[in-house]
């Protein structure tokens, strides 16, 4: 019973503080692993710059894009940001 409640535990604790993102790498998709700086159930995250090559404009994000760059940055980066200026989203591109 203890070590159910044990991996219980840790699983928890996982879900709270472990997250990916998809990257494409050489053709490939890698999983990238991060710790979590803010826990949440959220564990795949969207990384606008691990698959574009291309600096993203902000005046041409969709509010769909937008929030996933807010979430990124926030429980990858650490970074609590409104994503309104362009130096917002290079900002988040850092790591």
């Amino acid at each position: 019973m203890k070590k159910l409640l044990i991996v219980a535990v840790l699983t928890l604790v996982a879900a709270l503080y472990v997250g990916y993102y998809e990257a494409l790498e050489d053709g490939d998709v890698e999983t990238i692993l991060f710790i979590k700086k803010h826990p949440t159930f959220q564990m795949k995250f969207y990384n606008i710059h691990a698959n574009d090559g291309e600096i993203r404009k902000v005046e041409r994000l969709t509010d769909d894009e937008r929030n996933k760059i807010i979430d990124y940055c926030k429980y990858r980066l650490g970074f609590d940001t409104k994503v309104k200026t362009q130096n917002d989203v290079e900002i988040c591109r850092t790591k």
